[in-house]
């Protein structure tokens, strides 16, 4: 019998990103999910007994209450992971030399800040290619956590990108390289190179995502993922630092509630994301991603496609 498995990451995605992708114009440059997320995030991972990798991007480095809550976290028993230097949408189809001085500055910044190794990436946007798993690898790290194996948020990130263009208005997103959203649920080693590949959980006929978004909304579509999600032996919960940020309390700009995310009360939030958790964990081993030290099954060990 396969051992069962929960890992738990988070994206410290600046609100910076998603004026970007809803192609708002620029706000507030602050600190706020240094200041206000990951401190919660931290609560909530002690409240439960949860260790989690928090993805962080290397420019952010800028704000000393970056470095600090990194810190803070390490101190806490997570890991901290890059999520690129700049996290620019579209790093997956810069020309090389490009691509490897970003994740390469990431992780160096990064390990720096924390005074650990950083031995995970993981792509803005769950975007790879060919050019950037190379610059992972070179640039040392020893696993990858970008795919998102589900077809429905492939096709419905198309669709809105599609029709924003249509309303004559950009979005930083870009659609992606569509066979990475219908790999393996499993761990795999990408073909060559050494890297493991931690997906993010989707789950259901549907292979919806495993995210907070999904799970901040409650009702049935979380509770069906949820028990779709327990009866799998490898389970990867990603959250958002905006999952942890209060449209009110925070003061966040009318636009930005947009996101789902946030029309849902954070303390309502908070106890979905608790009760998703609890369900998740039971009889399960909680590592860090880069604890996660057993070997794929053999016939998976190729480009993770089934």
């Amino acid at each position: 019998m396969r051992e069962r498995v929960l890992c738990v990451g988070m994206d410290l995605d600046d609100l910076r990103f998603y004026r970007a992708i809803h192609g708002i114009a620029p706000g507030p440059d602050t600190p706020l999910v240094f200041e206000a997320a990951v401190p919660r995030f931290l609560d909530f991972c002690d409240r439960l007994g949860v260790r989690a990798t928090l993805f962080a991007i290397g420019e952010d480095l800028r704000w000393g209450e970056a470095r600090e809550a990194l810190r803070a976290a390490v101190s806490r028993g997570h890991e901290v992971g890059s999520h690129s230097h700049a996290h620019a949408y579209g790093l997956s189809r810069r020309p090389p030399d490009d691509i490897a001085r970003d994740v390469l500055a990431a992780r160096t910044a990064l390990e720096d800040a924390v005074g650990r190794p950083v031995p995970g990436f993981r792509a803005p946007g769950y975007n790879l290619s060919d050019g950037l798993l190379r610059a992972v690898v070179e640039a040392g790290h020893r696993y990858d956590a970008s795919i998102l194996p589900s077809p429905p948020y492939f096709a419905a990130r198309a669709a809105v990108i599609a029709a924003m263009r249509l309303r004559g208005r950009h979005s930083a997103s870009i659609v992606g390289r569509g066979r990475d959203f219908v790999r393996s649920r499993d761990p795999f080693v990408w073909p060559g190179t050494g890297l493991r590949e931690f997906p993010i959980t989707a789950c259901g006929p549907l292979r919806l995502p495993l995210i907070g978004t999904t799970l901040a909304r409650g009702g049935f579509l979380a509770a069906h993922l949820i028990g779709s999600a327990a009866r799998l032996p490898f389970v990867h919960v990603e959250f958002h630092a905006l999952d942890f940020l209060d449209a009110a309390r925070d003061g966040i700009e009318p636009d930005l509630r947009v996101e789902p995310a946030l029309r849902v009360p954070l303390d309502t939030r908070l106890a979905r994301f608790e009760a998703a958790m609890r369900t998740l964990m039971a009889h399960r081993r909680n590592p860090c991603l880069a604890d996660f030290h057993d070997p794929p099954p053999r016939s998976r060990q190729h480009d993770g496609t089934r």
